[in-house]
């Protein structure tokens, strides 16, 4: 098994994309019904939102609502891109971003995380229903870690690679490790280079040594 371990902030949205993004908001109503009632809340005529009056929607805790959000956070072209790389080449995807705890339902009070509706949003997104294969640890320590954790409790694992923006990662690591710049993020050039890598016909190992440096 070849697995992608997956960042989404900086790797599946971009600057690039939030300032594409602005622009198409900003000709909408949601902008200008902001603009409007902006100096309306500052001369007192409307409250404000704040965590006292904010209403919780009633279908915050689906899948549906948290993948709409996710879909408007993160960038079509790229999962596109990445569902065909891994389609192809079957090559399975394990989400290391802090976003691996988005999805997620109640009991009670308590927020009960739903890692399994990931494998439904990738899905969504173009992937083959086998693709996911989990997430990695809760947060306690850096990256490259929980990522090596992970790896130690599948020995299917024929193969690996990181995609992130982020260097936190473990030494011996590096190798694998295929740095996305968050200007722009994912691009075809970073599956080219894992394709190369999962043939055994390149070594990234001194082009990732400065970022350690």
């Amino acid at each position: 098994m070849k697995v992608i371990f997956l960042d989404i902030d900086g790797v599946m949205n971009s600057h690039i994309f939030y300032e594409e993004r602005h622009k198409k908001r900003i000709r909408s109503w949601a902008h200008w019904r902001y603009v409007i009632r902006k100096p309306l809340i500052k001369i007192g005529l409307i409250e404000p939102t704040t965590s006292k009056n904010w209403k919780e929607p009633k279908d915050m805790y689906t899948f549906d609502y948290q993948f709409k959000r996710l879909k408007e956070e993160t960038c079509p072209k790229k999962w596109e891109w990445l569902s065909e790389f891994c389609n192809e080449n079957d090559v399975r995807i394990c989400v290391s971003s802090v976003w691996k705890n988005h999805f997620g339902d109640k009991v009670g009070d308590r927020y009960r995380i739903r890692a399994e509706w990931w494998k439904d949003a990738l899905i969504k997104f173009g992937f083959k229903e086998d693709t996911f294969v989990g997430i990695t640890g809760n947060g306690d320590s850096i990256r490259g870690k929980e990522i090596q954790e992970w790896i130690d409790r599948h020995p299917e694992v024929e193969d690996y690679a990181i995609l992130d923006d982020d260097s936190d990662m473990m030494e011996h690591q590096f190798k694998k490790f295929h740095h996305c710049d968050s200007w722009f993020g994912l691009s075809p050039n970073h599956l080219y280079r894992i394709k190369r890598q999962f043939d055994s016909k390149s070594s990234y190992e001194k082009l990732s040594q400065t970022l350690k440096d």
